[in-house]
């Protein structure tokens, strides 16, 4: 029986990783969350230990030193580049005071495996293929944050016999997704315009460019992390398949799904922090994972608007889960 923490649990990502995880019945899982997502709540697996609450805090570390897991994901995070710069401080004490607090602890409990989910935002915007070996400069305080974790994590768990990956997870997208939420998610930005048929607001330009990640992807790789014996002690890896989608084409793909043409598309100021691209080389990835397959954009768009038209026709969405069912 392997005793597995999942720090944000209940969130967005973190939702899919637990489903997989319980779905080995080897594992016994915790999860510590927030609740920002309060839809998450009816879909918590009784079976898990729930406690809600900050990874700041003393009680909460208490609770996860005496539970003692053998591996530790680390999802939990302030997230986004333009939320970041409304709240810089938030997200500098969740995203880098809290990983060196769970990579404290982890240490202190001597767990065998610490997996945590960092960012490409520690990139910065480049507009050259992304290896793992990369220069790292952060051009956001998100990245800043993020990265600091990564760091803290390199400087505590050195040394140790720890087992720790960290994978950069590079803009994630599907069902869950919080479509009101104008600040974070390209894709479901651009799809709860569609969603409410408003005019897609673009911001810095049409030429701008990512690699998307279908969210289920990205939980199943995480699941995988925790038993892939190709992977050594230490490793770094970027989460992602590697196709390079510009906006426009992401849009042009959102509109054809919903039959949608002449589309109204305005074009405004870039958010200061958000970077105008990045593509990544997944081969590392995929030399770890030799077997996985991305799902393909189309595929995965028209799995998330599946979801969407499933939602009751309300103004409020924040609240509703990945596994929502009508």
């Amino acid at each position: 029986m392997k005793k597995i923490l999942v720090t944000g649990g209940a969130g967005f990502l973190g939702a899919y990783l637990v489903k997989k995880l319980n779905s080995n019945k080897n594992n016994k899982v915790f999860v510590v969350d927030l609740l920002h997502n309060k839809g998450a709540i009816p879909y918590l697996n009784p079976k898990n230990r729930f406690i809600k609450g900050d990874i700041v805090n003393t009680k909460i570390l208490k609770k996860i030193e005496k539970w003692k897991p053998d591996v530790i994901y680390h999802l939990a995070a302030q997230s986004g580049s333009e939320g970041a710069y409304d709240d810089p401080k938030n997200d500098l004490i969740t995203n880098a005071y809290g990983t060196y607090l769970l990579g404290n602890l982890a240490k202190k409990i001597k767990c065998k495996k610490f997996i945590y989910t960092s960012t490409v935002a520690v990139y910065g915007s480049n507009e050259k293929i992304i290896k793992e070996k990369t220069k790292i400069q952060p051009d956001s305080i998100y990245g800043i944050s993020k990265y600091s974790g990564e760091l803290f994590l390199k400087q505590l768990l050195h040394g140790t016999s720890i087992k720790t990956y960290i994978f950069r997870v590079f803009n994630t997208y599907g069902p869950g997704e919080n479509l009101n939420n104008l600040k974070k998610g390209m894709v479901s930005i651009f799809c709860s315009y569609v969603w409410k048929k408003k005019p897609i607001i673009v911001k810095g330009s049409i030429n701008r460019f990512r690699n998307f990640t279908y969210i289920e992807d990205c939980a199943e790789i995480l699941a995988k992390a925790l038993n892939n014996k190709k992977l050594k002690k230490f490793e770094i890896l970027n989460l992602t398949s590697s196709k390079k989608i510009k906006v426009k084409n992401l849009i042009n793909e959102i509109l054809k799904i919903n039959n949608l043409k002449n589309y109204k598309i305005k074009v405004s100021k870039n958010t200061p922090g958000d970077s105008f691209g990045f593509h990544a080389n997944n081969n590392y990835l995929r030399n770890k994972f030799p077997n996985f397959k991305f799902t393909n954009l189309n595929i995965g768009l028209k799995k998330y608007f599946k979801w969407i038209n499933s939602l009751p026709k309300k103004n409020n969405l924040d609240n509703y889960h990945p596994f929502f069912k009508t």
